[in-house]
C-alpha cells in the first residue's frame, strides 16, 4: 500500500527534467573541430622509427665507425714527397785532384729536385720508388762535365716472410674497425627494439587513458541520475534531503576524477609525442593523437622452448659478446705476430743516366781535339732522363734481414693480458644467457598473470554491474538506501578500470615477451636496412 502511494505521489509531479551534458574528452573535441590524427599501433611504430631522436643519434654512431674504417685502411695511403734545393760551395785549392783550372779556389754551385713515393701493402712490406734529379756547376779541372746533370731511379721492395705476413698492426686495425661497425649495427638493432617497446607500451597507455576518462565519465553520468532522482523523490516527500546531499557530494567526487583523468590523455600524449617526433615545431605537435586500436582481449599463445632458442640466437647482447669475443682474438694475433723472428726479404732495383757538354784533350802527336766522353752523353737534363731508361747503367741488391726478439716481456704480458679478458667475456656470455633464460621465464609467466587477472577482473566487473542493478531495484522498493546505490555504483566504475588495466597490463606484458625473445621486428612485419644510406625501418 505504501509502495503504491509512492508511485502514485510521483506520477503526480512533472516529468523529470534533463541530465547536464557531460563534457567534451580531448578525443571528442579534437574530433569535432578537425585536429584529431587517428593512428595504429602500426603507425605510431613508423613514426618512431623514422623520427625519433634516439634512433637518429644512434644512427651517426654508424658513421663513426664507417670513418674509423677509412682511418684505419688509411695506413695503405701512398705518400708522395717533392724536395727542391739549391746549394753553394767554395773552397781553397788543396788536392790536384780537386784544383781549379782558373783561380786559387774551386767552386760547386748544386741544384736538385727529386720525387718520393712510398706506400705500405697488404701483405705486410711496403715499397719506394725514387726519381733523383740534380745539376752540378763547377772550375774543377778534372771534370768531364761542367755543368753536369744526373738523374736515378730506385725502387725498394721489403717482404716479411714470416712475422707479420699473415697480420700485423694495420691489418689488426681494419679488422677490429669492421667489427666496431658489426658491433654498432647490433646495438642500433637493440636500440630499434627498445624504442618499439617503449612506444608501443606508451600507445597502450594513451589507450588506456583515454578509456579510463570515459569510465569516470560514465560514473558521472550514474551519479547525475542518481542526484536528480534523489532530488524529485526529496521534493515529493518520499526521500530524506540528507540523501539529496550525499549524492552532490558523490557527484563532486566523480567529477574531480574525471578532471583528474582527462590530466593523464594529455600527459600520455605528451609522452608518445616525444617519442615519434623529432622536431616540437612538427604540425603533428598541434593535433591531438586518436588511438585506432581498442583493448580487446586476444589469448597469445607462449612457447617456451621454442622462445628460448629464438632469443639465443637473436638477442643483439649475445651477438655483442661474439664479437668482443673476436676482437679479443684478433688483438691475441697480432701480439703474437710480434713474438715471432722478423725475417724480411728486401729488393732494390735503380738506374742511372748522366749528361753534360762536351769536353775535349789535344793529342800532342797529332795536334788535333780528341772528345773524352761518349757523345750519347753530350746534353742536358733531358738526355740525362733519355739515358736513365735506355742507356743500361743498372744497379740492384738483394738482402736477407733477420730481427730476433729477445725476452719480449711487454708482448708477453699483452697476450696474457688478452686470453684473461677472453675468459671474462666468456663467463659474461654465460651470464648473458642465463638471464636471457630468465627474461623470458619471467616475460611468460607475467603473460599468464595477467591473462588471470584478464577474467577475474571481467567476472569482477560483471558482478559488479549485477549488483548495481540488484540495488537499484532494492533501493527503487524502498528496501534499501541511497549511500548503498552510490557504493555500488563506485564498485562497478573501479571494477571496470581494473578490467581496463589488467587488459592494458596483458598487453604490455606481450610487448615485454617479445622483446625479451626478441621477435618485435618480425611481429611488427618490418625489418631495419643496415647499410650506410638507409637505417630507418623498410615497412612490408
Amino acid at each position: 500500500m505504501a509502495e503504491q502511494n509512492r508511485a502514485a505521489q510521483e506520477e503526480s509531479v512533472q516529468p523529470l527534467p534533463p541530465l547536464p551534458p557531460l563534457p567534451l574528452s580531448l578525443v571528442e573535441k579534437a574530433e569535432k573541430d578537425g585536429t584529431a590524427l587517428r593512428l595504429s599501433l602500426k603507425d605510431v611504430t613508423k613514426l618512431a622509427l623514422t623520427k625519433n631522436l634516439d634512433i637518429a643519434i644512434q644512427d651517426t654512431n654508424e658513421g663513426l665507425s664507417r670513418q674509423a674504417i677509412i682511418q684505419a685502411k688509411g695506413s695503405y695511403d701512398p705518400t708522395i714527397t717533392l724536395a727542391l734545393g739549391v746549394q753553394s760551395q767554395k773552397s781553397p785549392n788543396t788536392n790536384l785532384a780537386t784544383e781549379s783550372l782558373l783561380g786559387n779556389y774551386s767552386t760547386m754551385d748544386y741544384a736538385n729536385w727529386n720525387f718520393t713515393i712510398q706506400q705500405n701493402v697488404r701483405t705486410g712490406g711496403s715499397y719506394s720508388a725514387n726519381l733523383n734529379s740534380n745539376r752540378t756547376d763547377s772550375n774543377v779541372g778534372f771534370l768531364l762535365f761542367s755543368p753536369q746533370y744526373n738523374a736515378g731511379t730506385t725502387f725498394t721492395f721489403t717482404q716479411p716472410l714470416w712475422r707479420n705476413l699473415r697480420i700485423d698492426q694495420n691489418r689488426g686495425q681494419i679488422k677490429l674497425a669492421n667489427l666496431d661497425l658489426k658491433m654498432n649495427d647490433s646495438q642500433f638493432k637493440a636500440k630499434v627494439v627498445d624504442i618499439i617497446a617503449n612506444v608501443q607500451g606508451q600507445y597502450w597507455d594513451l589507450v588506456g587513458a583515454i578509456r579510463d576518462y570515459e569510465i569516470k565519465r560514465e560514473s558521472v553520468r550514474l551519479a547525475q541520475t542518481t542526484l536528480r532522482d534523489n532530488i524529485r523523490k526529496a521534493e515529493i516527500g518520499t526521500l530524506a534531503a540528507i540523501t539529496v546531499t550525499e549524492a552532490r557530494a558523490t557527484l563532486a567526487q566523480r567529477e574531480g576524477d574525471m578532471i583528474t583523468a582527462e590530466e593523464k590523455i594529455s600527459d600520455a600524449e605528451n609522452a608518445l609525442l616525444t617519442m615519434i617526433s623529432s622536431d616540437r615545431k612538427e604540425e603533428i605537435w598541434s593535433q591531438v593523437i586518436v588511438p585506432a586500436e581498442t583493448p580487446d582481449y586476444q589469448e597469445y599463445k607462449v612457447d617456451y622452448g621454442a622462445a628460448v632458442e629464438t632469443a639465443l640466437k637473436n638477442r643483439p647482447e649475445l651477438e655483442q659478446s661474439y664479437i668482443t669475443s673476436n676482437k679479443y682474438d684478433i688483438n691475441q694475433k697480432v701480439n703474437e705476430e710480434s713474438r715471432k723472428w722478423q725475417f724480411d726479404l728486401k729488393g732494390t732495383f735503380g738506374t742511372t743516366g748522366v749528361a753534360g757538354p762536351q769536353s775535349y784533350i789535344t793529342n800532342p802527336i797529332t795536334g788535333q781535339r780528341e772528345v773524352l766522353i761518349d757523345p750519347s752523353m753530350v746534353g742536358g737534363i733531358g738526355n740525362a732522363y733519355k739515358l736513365l731508361f735506355n742507356g743500361g747503367f743498372t744497379n740492384w741488391a738483394v738482402s736477407f734481414n733477420v730481427q730476433i726478439p729477445v725476452l719480449n716481456r711487454t708482448v708477453a704480458a699483452q697476450i696474457a693480458e688478452v686470453k684473461i679478458q677472453k675468459r671474462q667475456e666468456l663467463m659474461k656470455r654465460k651470464s648473458i644467457e642465463q638471464q636471457i633464460q630468465a627474461d623470458i621465464r619471467n616475460a611468460a609467466q607475467k603473460i599468464e598473470t595477467n591473462r588471470k587477472l584478464v577474467e577475474s577482473a571481467r567476472a569482477a566487473t560483471a558482478y559488479a554491474q549485477e549488483q548495481l542493478i540488484g540495488e537499484q531495484k532494492r533501493f527503487e522498493g524502498g528496501v534499501s538506501e541511497n549511500f548503498r546505490v552510490l557504493d555500488r555504483q563506485a564498485n562497478y566504475s573501479a571494477a571496470q578500470g581494473a578490467e581496463l588495466q589488467a587488459l592494458i597490463s596483458y598487453k604490455k606484458s606481450i610487448i615485454a615477451f617479445q622483446k625479451a625473445e626478441y621477435t618485435l621486428l618480425d611481429s611488427n612485419d618490418f625489418v631495419t636496412a643496415t647499410n650506410a644510406t638507409n637505417r630507418k625501418p623498410d615497412f612490408k
